[in-house]
């Protein structure tokens, strides 16, 4: 009786278990995140979402469009979910965007759509872009390396440009700028005269607090729309979004802000990282972490000293190697420049006499 007891149990138990697997459905496989939103509130099949598509919801309008023209277009959703599913920190990406002017739209500024995605991704480097295309776009190695003027001391570089720094991320990443290691509280200085187009507190960011500048022609001499970026700052620079800011124009403190990378028990030295971009077109998107130039390539930042086309990567690399020594031009604390009459400058003062940067 009792092993009929305990049969029964294990025949009910199997019965019970087959008759689940045919009537419970199987896991269902989420969407994206852009197709799910899409697919839900894209009511008139117009490949984006409207501020009256999105009404009485969660935070879609505000959250997501990130260039604030009222609409929601696949690219913005893919920028603010992380590449199709990485929300995670966004809360606090939306706060680091600050808007100049009001939100009164700046002259070139452009919304996403009229981004391509080889620029999108090779600029952008989100998570799920092909490194591939960071190289199409500019992101290798050159060689070039700075001639500073006879009898000055300037920063210098201690992490060139483009080097693989997978070993300081969590995936394959190539360093898209140059540090240069100072003291904190080094003043850090406009290398050229423009345009204010983006400030982030950086929180969680590896980049910590930055500033981006956006300089025309006129201001640079240059055939092509140059963009600085400058970060690490101990405090926020104080410039708007929008204001002029002059050559050589003090932008704010060196320090060490930033995300530490992954690897680290100590904290970062204080530095500036410095990233140029360039294009012939004069449209960028700001987005809420990032700017991105309208069909905009790399430029190791040695080439902006070259005066002159060609800066595209490709062309420096295959420069011979006695002109891969680029004449850089500087700013004294006077506000001398050296050699007079230059358009863009080193972004640190340079001293004479005895040196506080080695």
């Amino acid at each position: 009786m009792k092993f009929a007891v305990i049969f029964e149990g294990k025949v009910c138990s199997v019965l019970l278990f087959s008759i689940s697997l045919i009537v419970w459905p199987p896991p269902a496989v989420s969407q994206p995140i852009p197709d799910r939103m899409l697919n839900r509130m894209d009511t008139d099949g117009g490949g984006k979402i409207s501020r009256s598509e999105s009404r009485g919801r969660r935070r879609p309008s505000g959250f997501f469009d990130t260039d604030g023209d009222g609409f929601i277009p696949r690219q913005e959703i893919e920028v603010v979910s992380g590449d199709g599913g990485r929300q995670r920190g966004r809360r606090r990406g939306q706060q680091e965007f600050r808007r100049g002017n009001e939100g009164v739209r700046l002259d070139g500024e452009a919304t996403i759509d009229v981004l391509d995605e080889e620029t999108l991704c090779g600029i952008g480097r989100g998570r799920r872009c092909d490194v591939k295309l960071y190289f199409k776009r500019g992101l290798i190695e050159t060689g070039l390396q700075p001639a500073f003027p006879k009898g000055l001391d300037c920063p210098e570089i201690d992490e060139a440009w483009a080097i693989d720094y997978s070993s300081k991320r969590d995936r394959e990443a190539y360093h898209g700028g140059i540090d240069m290691p100072t003291p904190f509280g080094t003043p850090i200085i406009a290398a050229a005269a423009g345009t204010v187009v983006a400030k982030y507190e950086g929180r969680n960011s590896f980049r910590g607090r930055e500033i981006i500048l956006r300089h025309s022609p006129g201001d640079t001499g240059l055939p092509v729309w140059i963009y600085t970026q400058y970060t690490h700052f101990e405090t926020m620079p104080k410039q708007k979004i929008g204001q002029r800011v002059k050559m050589g124009e003090v932008l704010g403190p060196t320090g060490n802000s930033g995300k530490q990378r992954l690897s680290s028990r100590r904290p970062r030295r204080s530095a500036i990282h410095y990233a140029v971009w360039f294009s012939t077109d004069p449209r960028y998107v700001p987005l809420r972490r990032k700017v991105i130039p309208v069909d905009s390539y790399w430029m190791d930042p040695i080439a902006l000293y070259r005066k002159g086309p060609p800066f595209d990567s490709n062309s420096m690399k295959a420069l011979p190697e006695g002109e891969k020594q680029v004449a850089i031009a500087v700013m004294t604390e006077k506000g001398e420049v050296i050699p007079a009459g230059a358009k863009v400058v080193w972004p640190y003062f340079c001293r004479r006499g005895f040196s506080l940067f080695r």
